[in-house]
């Protein structure tokens, strides 16, 4: 009897540990500060807290969820494809993982469906499109089911509130795709719900509320086209760009992206640099435009080789290396800038539109008058009065060909528009749209849209329909997606009033 207890005893010692209950889904304070580390980029210190919560609650799969988190984190800002190939293995085992909890919990579905979403972006980003979409697809429905059985759950009103919107944006001709998908959401469905949830707490209160700003954010500025409501909403949030680096990329990004580049190098250089965050070399991609706006050019050459030499992917490779030909053309040395011209042609991936320019750039022969390229760049920083005075230093009648003069049309009219004179920028909008409507390059149809946008702000909707509908016919090639994409949105925002 004593050997058989001694038996007994050995054999319970050799098996694996198994948890003593059966797996939870418990967001508790751990999980939550974990969460709040990824958002803010401090990778490092969330892997410590996960570590923490599985070693004392092995049976928790949330730390399942963060585990995921972090793989999107580094594949999407900066990943490589053998990083793509590991992790999409991880991916396996973390449905399978999540998928053990109960179906009665809120977090099953959401879960799994946060994982899909997350998975949906990383699969756009390294080309493999259609199995995006099965990915988007699978995480809708999951929300979809989730919010009929727990209506109250408001974190799964964020994620589907993102996609609802994002899915508003399909055009109607195409919407029998989205309808035999069973996905179904329109901008204003979407951009309510995601209101509702910013409505009940700060983003340190609300589970996901960092995500939920931040989706708010980009959707408020590049789908409803409100960049001044996106700027307002980040000062009466005040999100803490010092300590997150995350919001401190977004802010800087957008503000970039709307002409404030002195306020996007504030935002970066007030960054607390001490803290041990995720390497992102797109930042280094921003300041170097940021001094490029600003014709620093010595710090943007720094700054832009930097981010060339550091990024694993391929994706805006190309324009980086464009604008890194602008600078060393603000210097005068035109063989450096050919020479990045050339490699425009050999290095990076032609996916965004970004790239697509840099590369048809590239090709071009045409040398484009120096007034011009600087009034260009000033005009990106925010500069306006400092762009419209090298234009004004030249005359349009003098300048060599159709492409300069096309350029000068454009560049009068978009520092015009974004100096609030509506009335001086009309007139150079409608010469660009004349001189360049059958033309490749983008300028046109970039102005038919900025004249749709005038127009809708003036409430006359049927000239704003009619310019929108006018950039969609355009045969650009520089823009397409992104100025097609502007355009339908607007398209839809207007039928929906």
């Amino acid at each position: 009897m004593k050997s058989n207890f001694l038996c007994v005893l050995v054999l319970a010692c050799s098996l694996p540990v198994i948890a003593s209950s059966a797996p939870t889904y418990d967001f508790n304070a751990r999980c939550r500060m974990a969460y709040q580390l990824i958002m803010a980029m401090r990778v490092q210190e969330a892997q410590q807290q996960i570590n923490l919560e599985q070693k004392t609650h092995p049976e928790n799969l949330i730390p399942v969820l963060l585990q995921n988190y972090i793989d999107f984190m580094q594949l999407f800002f900066d990943g490589g494809s053998a990083d793509y190939q590991q992790k999409l293995a991880n991916r396996n085992k973390y449905l399978s993982l999540l998928a053990q909890g109960s179906r009665d919990s809120p977090y099953y579905l959401l879960s799994q469906a946060i994982v899909h979403f997350q998975w949906s972006l990383i699969k756009v980003k390294f080309g493999d499109r259609i199995s995006a979409a099965w990915e988007f697809r699978r995480a809708y429905l999951m929300l979809s089911d989730n919010q009929k059985r727990y209506p109250r759950f408001y974190p799964n009103d964020i994620f589907l509130g993102a996609m609802k919107t994002a899915i508003g944006t399909v055009p109607d001709g195409y919407r029998w795709i989205t309808d035999i998908l069973g996905m179904k959401g329109s901008i204003q469905q979407g951009m309510q719900m995601l209101k509702q949830v910013i409505a009940m707490g700060d983003d340190d209160q609300l589970l996901f509320g960092q995500e939920a700003y931040v989706y708010y954010c980009y959707l408020l500025f590049y789908i409803e086209r409100n960049p001044n409501a996106v700027f307002r909403f980040i000062r009466e949030k005040n999100l803490d760009t010092r300590h997150n680096q995350l919001y401190a990329f977004m802010v800087a990004n957008l503000a970039l992206n709307h002409h404030r580049s002195a306020y996007a190098l504030e935002i970066l250089q007030n960054l607390n640099r001490e803290l041990d965050y995720l390497d992102m070399p797109s930042l280094d991609f921003e300041l170097g435009a940021i001094y490029l706006n600003s014709l620093q050019a010595d710090s943007a050459i720094r700054y832009l080789q930097a981010f060339l030499q550091r990024t694993q992917t391929d994706y805006f490779k190309k324009d980086a290396l464009l604008r890194l030909s602008w600078a060393y053309t603000l210097k005068g040395n035109t063989g450096m800038a050919n020479q990045c011209r050339q490699r425009i042609l050999k290095e990076g991936t032609a996916v965004v539109d970004a790239d697509k320019t840099a590369l048809l750039e590239a090709k071009k022969n045409t040398p484009v008058d120096i007034h011009i390229f600087r009034a260009r760049l000033l005009s990106d920083g925010g500069y306006f009065r400092q762009a419209l005075d090298e234009l004004n230093s030249i005359s349009a009648a003098a300048l060599p060909d159709y492409l300069n003069k096309l350029m000068y049309a454009y560049f009068m009219a978009r520092i015009y528009d974004e100096m609030g004179e509506d009335d001086k920028a009309i007139p150079y909008y409608q010469a660009t749209i004349e001189a360049g409507r059958n033309l490749p390059e983008y300028y046109a149809a970039r102005a038919a849209w900025q004249m749709g946008m005038i127009y809708e702000k003036r409430n006359q909707p049927e000239k704003a329909l009619y310019y929108y509908n006018l950039c969609l016919q355009m045969p650009e090639k520089e823009y397409k997606n992104s100025l097609d994409q502007w355009a339908k949105t607007g398209i839809e925002r207007i039928k929906g009033k």
